[in-house]
């Protein structure tokens, strides 16, 4: 789990300021599909994540963020067994199904008028 926040930190890093997601993504919202789902879960066994380390998981709607370039974004905010008070924000950018970008704590993620859904899968991650 170490290596993915290290990873998603830098590329926040890297990505500089972002303005707030604008009305005409917003208005592209889709239910999270079950490909995009797995491809995060790929993900965070890849970062190291451990059975039962996760309390409550929710995942974003997936949102058009770059229509020339055909890149997508979600957010999956969850909370840890260890620290049951601190909300956790990953935000994490689509190309072709693949993860292309990720950030930890992403602002964006944040935005009221997104919709989130549960996310059990995350949850219940095996290792």
């Amino acid at each position: 789990m170490r290596k993915y926040l290290c990873l998603a930190l830098i590329a926040a890093l890297l990505s500089g300021c972002q303005p707030p997601a604008p009305d005409s993504v917003l208005a592209s919202q889709k239910p999270p599909s079950a490909s995009v789902r797995k491809e995060f879960m790929r993900i965070a066994r890849i970062a190291g994540g451990k059975p039962g380390q996760i309390k409550t998981a929710e995942i974003s709607s997936v949102v058009l963020l770059d229509p020339k370039a055909r890149i997508y974004a979600f957010c999956v905010r969850y909370t840890e067994t260890k620290q049951p008070g601190a909300l956790r924000t990953n935000g994490i950018a689509l190309r072709d199904g693949k993860s292309v970008d990720g950030s930890i704590n992403d602002y964006r993620c944040r935005d009221k008028r997104l919709r989130y859904y549960n996310f059990p899968e995350f949850i219940a991650m095996k290792g």
